[in-house]
């Protein structure tokens, strides 16, 4: 048997054995007293999870606004504080600059 025929051969047993499983726990949870009260417990245990996430994500959303809120603060504060020490440098190259062209340049005219 060729390395192609057993995948095959695998691939169809594990379907039936699902299929087979699938139908047993079908069975199981719909026709069996104990299998409806696994089904209940499950469905409550579900929706008192689905009631927990909703709780967190509430949570989680009002702690990422107040980040938000946060980071606003520190990016104004930073600009302030980065804003005022730039302007000055700003100003000091505008000056060299201005000293620059007045050496580069006697009566009007370029030297060249």
């Amino acid at each position: 048997m060729s390395d192609g025929e057993h995948h095959s051969e695998n691939f169809f047993t594990g379907l039936v054995l699902g299929a087979i499983l699938g139908a047993g726990l079908f069975y199981f949870l719909t026709s069996t007293e104990e299998g409806k009260k696994v089904k209940k417990n499950l469905k409550d245990k579900s929706e008192d999870v689905l009631e927990s996430l909703a709780d967190l994500i509430g949570e989680i959303e009002e702690k990422g606004e107040e980040f938000r809120e946060k980071a606003k603060e520190v990016q104004k504060e930073l600009e302030v504080k980065t804003a005022v020490p730039a302007l000055s440098q700003i100003e000091k190259l505008r000056e060299r600059g201005r000293r620059a062209v007045k050496f580069f340049i006697r009566n009007g005219k370029p030297l060249s």
